[in-house]
């Protein structure tokens, strides 16, 4: 029972490593983790806010920006 239990988490890491989407994603958040959440943010953002509220919430960033 043991045995196959630590097959299974061997099978599942493996998959999980091998999967690009996966494997791109911890890349780029290693790379510049604020960066990358912030994109992501940005993208949700965009989806649900009118072209206006985006505008402004884009400037907003760019002003709060301290990099």
């Amino acid at each position: 029972m043991n045995k196959k239990l630590e097959i299974d988490k061997i099978i599942k890491n493996f998959a999980k490593n091998k999967s690009l989407p996966y494997a791109n994603a911890i890349t780029k958040i290693k790379k510049d983790r604020k960066g990358y959440f912030q994109a992501k943010d940005i993208k949700q953002q965009q989806k649900s806010l009118s072209t206006d509220r985006f505008q402004q919430y884009l400037k907003d960033i760019q002003e709060n920006d301290t990099d």
